[in-house]
């Protein structure tokens, strides 16, 4: 498989006078439904698919959960999910408290499993 991609000119943000220039952007394909993914984890596994479908509900429901109690989820060679935190600066410690913290982020850090894939992903450009 191949990740296919379009090319798009761009202003650059650090310096807006700057000849714009072309940059690659992923096209997708298509998407894939959590039911479309039950039912294939079904075919490959003899789980039914509601059990699946079930299971996968469950993650999605833990998972934001346990960012929230500020946990790293980690979900084996698939990869990681944790939280991150952006704040304004301030000159003395004293001084800072979460009014200073100004929003958050999900970060993911691809396992095993998912960094060889990624590692192997070959480029289409795609047609217009």
């Amino acid at each position: 498989m191949a990740i296919n991609y379009v090319l798009m000119q761009r202003v650059n943000p650090k310096d807006v006078t700057a000849k714009r220039k072309f940059y690659a952007v992923t096209k997708s394909t298509g998407e894939e439904t959590t039911r479309q993914l039950a039912i294939e984890i079904s075919k490959r596994n003899g789980i039914s698919v509601a059990d699946v479908f079930a299971s996968i509900e469950s993650l999605i429901d833990l998972v934001p959960e346990r960012l929230n109690e500020g946990k790293i989820v980690r979900l084996g060679e698939f990869g990681s999910f944790s939280m991150s935190i952006n704040s304004e600066g301030v000159e003395k410690e004293e001084d800072f408290t979460a009014a200073n913290i100004k929003g958050n982020s999900l970060n993911f850090r691809p396992g095993k499993q998912v960094q060889k894939v990624l590692d192997t992903v070959d480029y289409v450009k795609a047609a217009k």
